[in-house]
């Protein structure tokens, strides 16, 4: 008998429940709609406030540049009374100007190598002497002038910073064979043709090799430089360190820099501080 009370409780407070809670959902559903609805209606309220904004933005925009205009055709005015110029003339000093820009822009079209070769056959710097006579005029005074005088400098800035890219570094391989020693290999036509360039071979081998270069085994497979590699410097007949510093650092008293990052070499190769030998392919530390 209890169970049976319990069981028909239980069935009624279920029965509660779920109509309370389809009702809830149904008000719930209701209630989201109301609100998508007001949403809807602030939104539509705030986009026709924004588009009020932006023209009024857009008229004040139109008002600055015909201020910003007026005031520059004035400053122009003025100095050209200034300076005492036609509009014949200040027609002219623009053109030279955008000839000057002009040029400038073409040759930082060309490639890095170009650029640098431009560079060092003095074409930039006749450039900037153009430029640097221009700016000498009174009418480099004028607003107009200033910008074009602005956008040469940073042409030439630009030109300045271009470096010539490393070269891509070519190695070939040789195995050495039964009977080779390094002047051998290197006086072979298909190594080098010339056996005094053994050292270079020993140069780019000496991790391998150690402090004897007389002494090779077959069938090590040695590299054979084909191209001096960014941070090296060949060795040249007639150079010493000193030479060589001068030469990769403008400075001959750093000589001591280059012999420090190639005793072993140097000693391994019969030379010393004083006798650095053609073909060695030397390290040079960055400064």
């Amino acid at each position: 008998m209890a169970r049976r009370l319990i069981l028909s409780v239980l069935v009624t407070l279920l029965g509660t429940s779920t109509f309370a809670l389809a009702q809830q959902s149904e008000m719930t559903m209701a209630e989201y709609q109301a609100r998508l609805a007001a949403c809807r209606a602030r939104q539509a309220v705030a986009d026709s406030a924004a588009q009020v904004v932006n023209n009024q933005i857009a008229q004040l925009r139109e008002q600055i540049d015909d201020i910003h205009n007026n005031q520059i055709a004035r400053i122009n005015r003025e100095v050209l009374d200034l300076i005492d110029a036609d509009s014949a003339a200040v027609r002219s000093y623009m053109a030279e100007l955008d000839a000057v820009v002009q040029q400038l822009r073409a040759m930082r079209q060309l490639s890095p190598d170009q650029i640098v070769d431009a560079r060092e056959a003095g074409e930039l710097a006749a450039i900037e002497a153009r430029l640097a006579d221009l700016r000498k005029s009174k009418i480099a005074a004028l607003p107009e002038s200033q910008q074009r005088i602005r956008t040469a400098d940073q042409l030439i800035q630009e030109l300045q910073n271009v470096q010539r890219p490393a070269p891509v570094v070519r190695r070939d391989q040789y195995t050495v064979e039964r009977g080779d020693y390094l002047w051998r290999i290197a006086g072979k036509p298909t190594v080098y043709g010339n056996p005094y360039e053994w050292v270079k071979i020993y140069s780019a081998n000496q991790d391998l090799v150690g402090e004897n270069p007389n002494l090779i085994y077959p069938d090590w497979v040695l590299g054979v430089p084909r191209n001096q590699a960014p941070g090296t410097y060949w060795v040249q007949p007639g150079d010493n360190l000193v030479e060589v510093a001068k030469k990769v650092y403008g400075d001959a008293s750093k000589w001591t820099s280059i012999w420090n990052a190639n005793e072993d070499l140097i000693i391994n190769t019969g030379g010393d501080q004083g006798t650095i030998f053609p073909h060695m392919v030397l390290e040079v530390p960055q400064q």
